[in-house]
């Protein structure tokens, strides 16, 4: 044994030593433009949701969110779907809502539980706080405000995340990081997403940016997965807004622009016709909980849940959607026309894009004028398109990228940047008016915008300038 072990200490004593060489990854220079825009966003965001406090100051579940949520505190609180525990209790007078039908059932909500499923991680999430610090465990407390508040950003980093890609399969890096600051700092979508942060607008933004990336996965890869990964992402939206079973033209025409691309796509649906169809089966089982609450607490199957109120399919008030100074959206969103610009661009540059997108906006818009309450009661602008805005941020990708090659070759990129700069501070400063009731939430007019242009408090003798809208007359299609 000691002879072996000395011959073999002999033999290693001429070999050289082996040390271990710590390798490390070669510094691949900065991150692209792009990608530090969606993390730098997501930090901003987080930052100016802390210094704001809203889950604080205010009530977060408000408004439509009053309807969307109620089904969770139901749920998991309760284990009363029919909500029969608001009854009489005024605690409850402000956080549930609804048309009672049936004696000893609570009132059945007028939204659908889409929502609710978008809600429920950061639900849980403050439920668990809500136990761990003392508060009060109803759904209602501060930890549930907290998450839910701070949900939209979560989910605007989700949307950008997904969005990014989209586009960069496009166009350059420069080019997409444009688009996704045009995004958030120049339409009302920053709003949405640090002021009513619970409204279902910033989610459905990143639902469809990620069901985009899905479209193109599908049809460049056609397994399984990425079928049926679309089919939920798309049944999602649709139960959020059952009036966007009109986006889900998007998949099925991506890539359509001719008879001959027409041909192709039916004979592909014909290949894959089992994944077509799971989309179907998804959802069917994604709604059939709401079809169950409806039937349970209603007797029918389907019930419309907004009683009075509907479309004047007649009578669409395109261009007060666009220009008024109530809610009007390129009055308050104004670089969005680069969106609108670009619908028309895709036919010439993406067609694969084109008729899928104008298809869906055009109708998806037409039924947003159509809507009785076209600038949709308390508003920041036209809220209600801010769910497009993954779409037509591939029209904005097209224009950005003739203008950057116009500049090019007239040498005005300072009067561009300049002019981009101003849309953008006009943007920001006035989401900070309405945050200070210096643009009213429904009441505006013409003559109130100018008095209070550039001023950050009230004018004199602002009420007069307002008109109240009469809520009365739009529900028969009467307008002033």
């Amino acid at each position: 044994m000691g002879l072996h072990r000395k011959s073999r200490d002999r033999n290693l004593r001429g070999q050289p030593k082996r040390c271990m060489v710590l390798r490390f990854p070669q510094y691949q220079g900065p991150a692209p433009v792009s990608h530090r825009v969606v993390w730098v966003s997501a930090l901003v965001m987080i930052a100016v949701f802390f210094l704001s406090q809203r889950w604080i100051k205010s009530k977060v579940i408000d408004a439509d969110v009053v309807s969307y949520y109620s089904y969770l505190p139901a749920v998991f609180v309760h284990q009363d779907i029919t909500m029969s525990y608001s009854l009489g209790d005024e605690f409850y007078a402000d956080k549930v809502w609804g048309v009672i039908w049936k004696d000893g059932f609570g009132p059945v909500q007028k939204y659908t539980m889409g929502m609710a499923i978008m809600y429920l991680p950061w639900f849980l999430a403050g439920h668990a706080t809500a136990y761990l610090v003392g508060a009060p465990p109803d759904g209602y407390s501060l930890p549930y405000r907290f998450f839910l508040q701070i949900s939209a950003v979560g989910f605007l980093f989700l949307g950008f995340f997904f969005l990014r890609k989209v586009l960069l399969t496009y166009f350059s890096d420069r080019i997409t990081a444009a688009v996704l600051v045009i995004l958030l700092l120049g339409t009302n979508m920053f709003y949405y997403t640090m002021g009513q942060a619970a409204m279902p607008h910033v989610p459905l933004f990143a639902l469809i940016s990620v069901w985009l990336w899905l479209i193109i996965r599908f049809y460049s890869n056609p397994i399984w997965k990425w079928a049926l990964w679309l089919g939920l992402i798309g049944s999602l939206v649709t139960l959020i807004r059952p009036n966007h079973l009109l986006l889900w033209l998007l998949p099925l025409l991506y890539g359509v622009y001719s008879g001959a691309t027409l041909r192709k796509r039916v004979q592909f649906i014909a290949q894959h016709f089992g994944k077509y169809l799971s989309w179907a089966l998804i959802g069917f089982l994604l709604v059939l909980p709401q079809l169950l609450y409806w039937h349970h607490l209603t007797d029918r199957w389907i019930y419309y849940s907004y009683g009075d109120e509907g479309f004047f399919f007649n009578n669409p008030q395109v261009g007060r959607v666009l220009f008024s100074f109530r809610n009007g959206w390129l009055i308050y969103s104004p670089i969005m026309v680069l969106g609108v610009v670009g619908l028309g661009a895709m036919w010439l540059r993406l067609r694969e894009w084109a008729l899928p997108v104008t298809l869906s906006f055009t109708l998806g818009f037409y039924v947003i004028a159509s809507w009785w309450c076209w600038w949709y009661g308390g508003s920041f602008g036209q809220r209600v398109l801010i769910d497009f805005y993954p779409l037509l941020a591939i029209g904005i990708g097209i224009v950005l990228t003739g203008i950057d090659r116009w500049v090019r070759q007239r040498g005005v990129r300072r009067i561009v940047l300049g002019a981009a700069a101003f849309l953008l501070a006009l943007n920001l400063f006035q989401t900070l008016q309405y945050t200070r009731f210096v643009i009213h939430y429904d009441a505006m007019t013409a003559e109130a915008y100018w008095a209070s242009f550039g001023r950050l408090h009230v004018p004199e003798n602002y009420a007069d300038k307002l008109r109240p809208p009469d809520y009365e007359a739009a529900l028969r299609g009467i307008y002033e």
